[in-house]
């Protein structure tokens, strides 16, 4: 919860958002994912935003242009911290194909786990959506540290397919996980058979 020092509540001329006491995105993200936590994303608004920080709707949009704009934002932070957890859980899978489909159903779940991530997935507007798919530098270098060692192992192995880099096969596999995640009428079984139909033999040599 923001403090009222984080608010900029102190004094008059130190109000957040002044010229002494600028807001900043991570004040505005934060507060983005208490009105979240408290309405869920339809509900929520950049007015509602700008209320809890005690700033104009203005000032919140110097920083975040569009309201879909700040709830990837606050996509961005929730899965840098899924990120976290799940760079210790793939140190267990010894082969590819293992972390293609239970390292990915274990992705899955882990964005699942996140109350705010998987309501922005699934009540977000279309640009949000595009967001999922396409995501963001920072979001590629998170997934590049999670499956970077698993598919250099591979590589070292020669089980991937030949021509095909880090960078490009973590694309393909974000896309992947991004429309397992809308498909919310999936079993993690149903789930777990495509990744094993499609997405192993689209990396990992027969």
């Amino acid at each position: 919860m923001l403090s009222k020092a984080a608010l900029g509540q102190s004094g008059r001329g130190n109000r957040l958002g002044s010229n002494k006491n600028p807001l900043t995105r991570e004040q505005v993200v934060e507060a983005a994912i208490n009105c979240i936590e408290r309405f869920g994303v339809a509900k929520t608004s950049v007015i509602d935003v700008a209320r809890v920080l005690g700033v104009t709707r203005q000032t919140v949009h110097r920083l975040f242009e569009t309201r879909a704009s700040l709830l990837e934002a606050v996509a961005e932070v929730r899965i840098e911290a899924a990120a976290e957890n799940l760079q210790r859980l793939f140190t267990r899978f010894d082969d590819i194909e293992t972390a293609l489909v239970e390292g990915s159903i274990v992705s899955l779940a882990v964005g699942r786990s996140d109350a705010v991530l998987d309501e922005i997935q699934q009540q977000a507007d279309h640009s949000v959506d595009q967001y999922m798919f396409r995501g963001s530098p920072k979001v590629q270098q998170l997934m590049l540290g999670i499956w970077g060692p698993v598919l250099d192992h591979a590589r070292a192995q020669g089980r991937l397919r030949d021509n095909i880099g880090n960078e490009r096969a973590v694309e393909w596999i974000r896309n992947v996980h991004a429309m397992l995640t809308m498909r919310v009428d999936y079993s993690e079984a149903e789930k777990a058979g495509l990744l094993r139909d499609f997405l192993v033999p689209s990396l990992v040599r027969p």
